[in-house]
């Protein structure tokens, strides 16, 4: 019996060892990709844009002059995914990206200066298909949507 009292003694050590070992290897999984993820929307301050790892690009004309280009754009480390339109002088785009056969999901222009445009981003897009596109206006009269397509 008390051969047995110290057999179940010895498992339970060895069991409370076991689990702080498994509650360690969990607070460092979580800690490496948390660190990864973003909460911000903004592909420029989070960081997302300059580790960008896939994109579509498509040039815009207006008559034969490349008005702009517009690219789809992911983030492997964010697992975000947005459009970004530069554009000449003169020219205005308005974004959108939204959820592959989704509605209500678009999200349309963050930012837009004299010359470049961006959308917020989609999250947890690393097993989901986000598409993209854009419509460009020169001197505010509305030319064009360009589809970017969707990855």
């Amino acid at each position: 019996m008390e051969i047995l009292q110290k057999l179940l003694a010895a498992l339970r050590r060895r069991a409370g060892v076991m689990a702080i070992a498994a509650a360690a290897i969990g607070l460092l999984f979580t800690a490496g990709t948390a660190s990864a993820a973003t909460t911000d929307p903004n592909p420029q301050t989070s960081g997302c844009a300059a580790s960008m790892s896939r994109e579509v690009v498509a040039d815009i004309y207006d008559g034969g002059t490349r008005a702009a280009t517009a690219h789809l754009r992911y983030s492997r480390n964010c697992g975000t995914q947005w459009v970004t339109v530069y554009f000449l002088p003169g020219y205005s785009a308005s974004p959108s990206v939204w959820l592959q056969n989704q509605s209500g999901t678009n999200l349309y222009t963050a930012y837009s200066d004299s010359t470049s445009a961006y959308t917020y981003q989609l999250f947890n897009m690393a097993n989901r298909v986000g598409c993209g596109g854009t419509h460009l206006y020169h001197n505010g009269a509305y030319l064009n949507w360009t589809y970017l397509g969707c990855f």
